[in-house]
């Protein structure tokens, strides 16, 4: 059966009709999390890694309710923002679900932020309240002081000198009866409320803040549809922290689906990977395409690797055939899901591998798309252009951003993607680029994704990016940057001309082919183009013997 049916006429596509929010609109996001644990408290809902230790419902909602009545006696309230640099702890999630309760958008930013990062998302969101790791703790002072920032900090970890502690609000008892009345009389919002403030992933330039409603984040990750992807045994993991979308997906899925998610402190590795997979019965993992990359091509892999997974989902970027194949070697018991979509709309489309197509999938429900052309008209059926989304998922606007949300989000109310892409005749999605990563060679346009896909078809290549190095007289030259896989030994000049074998004269790699042991990538696992392109244009600039 079709999810994706085309208007013939007005050359839009559209899933099926989108089902109801199961909260009212006046429900904020962290009370529909807070009901759904009061249902089983006994139940365990996190586990970490990193010591074996865990917590049940009861013990994060009672936990929440303690943090939400510390924070509204310091004066938080309904659009406080609340922001947030910290990992995948415990007391993470009490602290997260409290800000929510209390109407208090969350503005989480990645533990690995380094001061001027922090800097550059709190000028714009300007948190009254902030929560951080004990490692991170002076970063975020030093920031706070640049921008002169009254906003209290609150530790999570080890205790650090005279800092507010998470143990503060946790051990405190004498509030009981506040909590009572804070219960009986809950913050409430509407349609419009802000519930979240989510970095955009910055892989072209510094981050934005994507403002999500608490309607709109109940019905993106309350969705009736993912309930089909888990049982009574299921467990989740996923590396991602809650400055991603993906990290927001893995908590409440957990929440709201009533399965335990096992978390860590440690870095993204194939060997971290690996080491949970072994020691714990995870059947549902939520990962970046880098990131499953990194694991099937890593020496430690084994057969059974994935022999528990019975779901394993990537998305945040491009899925190749080639990768497709290599992870449907090891799940052998599951099912690979790739998805598509940005924080902007959530989730566009979904594909279930194995399938005789390796696209981004059909539109899930809820969801109508146009392909435009440089001009803005509708595009058919095999015609590449912009992919233009609505969704009844999608954001505000970004945050203190009107210029930023009028170029993205048009006056119709659709969503500009920035991605390039095209339907098929049986409506699957197929994304071919990014709209900004595309540039130009003696006027010819270049798409940098079809060259990527053709050099990490190579046994040796493991990742590969194309970017175009400015010229005077050519406008701008195709180079590669490498990264090889294990003990490869493939020469610049052998990708050079198995692309050049490939594709039209105007996309050779006239820019050149370049080595390096990793890649610049955001916290998640994106490759950070603009970061890429400067290796380039520095490799270009000191010369290469692989020029052509």
């Amino acid at each position: 059966m079709k999810t994706t049916k085309y208007d013939t006429v007005r050359k839009i596509w559209s899933g099926n009709p989108n089902s109801s929010s199961r909260f009212h609109e006046r429900v904020t996001l962290g009370r529909a999390a807070l009901y759904r644990l009061g249902l089983h408290p006994d139940k365990v809902c996190q586990i970490s890694a990193d010591d074996e230790s865990s917590r049940t419902n009861g013990q994060i909602y009672q936990s929440t309710m303690k943090v939400a009545i510390n924070l509204k006696i310091r004066g938080c309230s309904i659009g406080d923002v609340v922001g947030f640099v910290c990992r995948n702890t415990h007391n993470l999630t009490p602290a997260v679900l409290a800000s929510l309760f209390l109407g208090a958008p969350v503005n989480a930013l990645d533990a690995a932020f380094l001061k001027d990062e922090i800097v550059h998302m709190f000028r714009t969101t300007g948190p009254k309240f902030v929560f951080c790791d004990d490692n991170t703790v002076r970063m975020v002072q030093k920031a706070l002081m640049e921008l002169q920032s009254k906003a209290t900090i609150i530790v999570l970890g080890e205790r650090v000198g005279n800092f507010v502690h998470i143990d503060d609000f946790l051990n405190d008892e004498s509030h009981q009866m506040e909590i009572i009345q804070l219960n009986m009389n809950p913050p409430e919002v509407d349609r419009n409320s802000c519930g979240a403030i989510i970095c955009s992933s910055g892989t072209t330039g510094p981050a934005k803040g994507v403002a999500i409603s608490h309607l709109t984040l109940q019905m993106m990750l309350c969705r009736p549809a993912t309930s089909l992807l888990v049982d009574a045994s299921t467990m989740i993991f996923s590396f991602s922290s809650m400055y991603w979308l993906s990290g927001w997906s893995s908590m409440f899925m957990s929440l709201f689906l009533g399965i335990p998610r096992v978390m860590t402190v440690r870095t993204s590795s194939p060997e971290v990977y690996i080491s949970v997979l072994k020691e714990y019965p995870v059947t549902l993992v939520i990962n970046s395409p880098s990131h499953v990359a990194e694991l099937v091509n890593s020496p430690l892999i084994e057969k059974d690797t994935m022999a528990k997974l019975k779901c394993m989902m990537c998305g945040g970027g491009i899925v190749t055939q080639e990768l497709a194949d290599s992870v449907k070697a090891y799940l052998y018991n599951g099912s690979f899901v790739i998805t598509y979509g940005m924080t902007e709309t959530g989730v566009i489309s979904t594909l279930f591998v194995p399938t005789s197509k390796v696209s981004v999938g059909t539109l899930i429900a809820g969801v109508t798309v146009k392909i435009f052309d440089e001009e803005g008209k509708n595009l058919g059926v095999g015609e590449s252009g912009e992919i233009v989304v609505k969704t009844g998922t999608q954001f505000l606007g970004y945050y203190n951003k009107p210029k930023a949300t009028a170029e993205t989000l048009d006056m119709d109310g659709w969503v500009h993607t920035g991605d390039i892409g095209h339907f098929d005749e049986d409506g699957f999605l197929f994304v071919t680029g990014r709209r900004k990563d595309m540039f130009k060679y003696n006027n010819y346009q270049i798409t940098p994704s079809e060259l990527e896909e053709i050099l990490e078809k190579h046994p040796g290549v493991l990742h590969a990016v194309v970017v175009g190095i400015p010229d005077s007289i050519r406008m701008n030259l195709p180079a590669a940057v490498v990264v090889r896989k294990n003990v490869s030994t493939v020469s610049a000049e052998e990708l050079a001309h198995l692309v050049e074998k490939n594709v039209s004269d105007f996309k050779k790699l006239r820019g050149g082919v370049y080595f390096v042991n990793e890649l610049p990538m955001t916290p998640s696992g994106k490759i950070q183009k603009l970061k890429v392109l400067e290796m380039a244009k520095k490799f270009f600039q000191e010369g290469s013997p692989s020029k052509l």
